[in-house]
């Protein structure tokens, strides 16, 4: 277990597939006072099935607010949280959508901490399809279907507007990246 010298916001963003939750998720298993939530788990309470469309639109702000207002609870409590929100198509957004980054910044300055962003990045478009077609969700199928358009309107790589932030090309084992994220990231930038 690791102890981080000062408290923290860390937020895992990446198109679907690429290893947030996996890595979020070892990540909080590795941190004492940690806690980790995703977007899926708050989604999946309105549908299984669709996350585009009507559905996605209805229930994307709701999915935001609660994911900031987990953050503000958790530090309240002393907590550090780790938060899972891929964050890929918000780019093309022309709503509060689009500027995610400032909603959890201002959360992390009203607490005076850091705030981590950790970009997962698969090693390539080939290993991405992969993931998505051996996981097996429903809401993945029309990625799958709709491959092209899915890579364009969610690119693997988008740009960030924040200077603290990480990439991570999830070719190893979760374990392993787990460790050097913690140890030259997280505790590592967090001590300065």
């Amino acid at each position: 277990m690791h102890t981080l010298p000062k408290p923290l916001l860390c937020i895992l963003c990446g198109v679907a597939g690429s290893g947030k939750t996996s890595l979020g998720t070892e990540i909080a298993k590795r941190i004492t006072n940690s806690v980790f939530l995703s977007k899926d788990l708050i989604q999946d309470v309105f549908s299984t099935i669709e996350r585009r469309g009507d559905t996605y639109n209805k229930i994307y702000i709701p999915t935001l607010r609660i994911l900031t207002s987990f953050a503000d609870l958790q530090l309240n409590h002393g907590k550090i949280p780790i938060i899972d929100h891929p964050f890929s198509f918000n780019h093309s957004r022309e709503d509060e959508r689009k500027d995610w980054v400032t909603l959890f910044k201002t959360v992390a300055d009203k607490h005076k901490v850091r705030l981590a962003i950790i970009r997962c990045v698969p090693p390539n478009e080939e290993e991405l399809k992969k993931r998505l077609q051996q996981r097996g969700n429903a809401y993945d199928q029309w990625k799958l279907d709709n491959w092209d358009k899915f890579i364009e309107n969610e690119p693997i790589e988008v740009l960030i507007q924040h200077p603290d932030i990480l990439q991570v090309i999830t070719n190893k084992s979760i374990e392993e990246l787990a460790e050097e994220v913690i140890k030259d990231y997280l505790s590592a930038k967090n001590s300065q």
